[in-house]
């Protein structure tokens, strides 16, 4: 009695008694391929691209971790790793040698030169269906449009979600539930509603955000009360916190929407 492939994309016969048949066996080495061939490198670059352009620090310590606006690329590179990790140590045989790093493009190669073990694998055609899932969500992540910003997260499914400049609304593309800006933007800044920052990087945190702002604005606001300082930095400039400042332009720049409450 035949036996059939049962990765998502595919029911073509097996050959003998591997659980994968060829053509997923190339299907997952051209996306192992990738890996190797920079996709971690691009989504670094990606990354760094976003920090450059985004809020800075938010006047934390520099030791400190960043403050993620998009999390799109830095959970893309998690997965990615985190897959192929979980993967190499489901596919290693007994007394054979794993891969010689822990880096994603490592983990890509050795799975690439082990994949007769991950054909004979039981669990090998889900192997081949996260790894590509991964790689697929790494490459877009990758591509994100540069017209476009984050717009929260979905609040069915925690995709990240993205709409044009000025759009009020977006859907979740994966599970289609409508997104507001306003609010998932909102959402993602309760976790820096308490960090100290200078007009600068405030104004750069909420550009990020899709808002026209800038430093002179912050510091106007400030001037005329609606904004108390919270200590000075060390350049001496003063400090705001950064939920107080999101509360004066949600408040006042976007229709509907309401202050942050941050957590106490």
């Amino acid at each position: 009695m035949h036996r059939f492939c049962t990765t998502v994309t595919c029911t073509l016969p097996l050959d003998g008694d591997d659980s994968v048949c060829p053509q997923c066996v190339r299907r997952l080495s051209r996306a192992l391929d990738k890996v190797v061939g920079g996709l971690p490198r691009d989504l670094d670059q990606a990354l760094a691209r976003q920090r450059r352009t985004g809020p800075g620090n938010l006047g934390r310590r520099s030791t400190e971790t960043p403050l993620a606006f998009d999390p799109a690329i830095t959970e893309a590179s998690s997965v990615l790793h985190g897959t192929l990790s979980a993967w190499c140590r489901t596919i290693r045989e007994p007394g054979t040698p794993g891969p010689t790093g822990n880096d994603s493009s490592a983990l890509a190669s050795w799975l690439a030169r082990n994949t007769g073990a991950l054909r004979r694998n039981a669990r090998g055609t889900e192997c081949v269906d996260e790894v590509c899932a991964a790689v697929e969500q790494a490459e877009r992540a990758v591509d994100l449009p540069s017209d476009r910003v984050i717009a929260g997260l979905c609040p069915d499914c925690a995709t990240p979600c993205y709409a044009g400049t000025g759009a009020t609304s977006t859907r979740c593309p994966d599970c289609g539930a409508p997104v507001s800006v306003g609010e998932g933007r909102r959402r993602m800044l309760l976790a820096a509603g308490d960090h100290l920052v200078t007009a600068a990087d405030a104004a750069r945190a909420l550009q990020v955000l899709g808002h026209r702002v800038t430093p002179a604005s912050v510091r106007g606001h400030a001037r005329r009360g609606r904004l108390r300082s919270q200590g000075t930095g060390s350049a001496g400039r003063p400090l705001y916190c950064l939920g107080d400042v999101v509360d004066v332009y949600l408040s006042r720049k976007c229709p509907g929407d309401r202050p942050v409450r941050r957590h106490p």
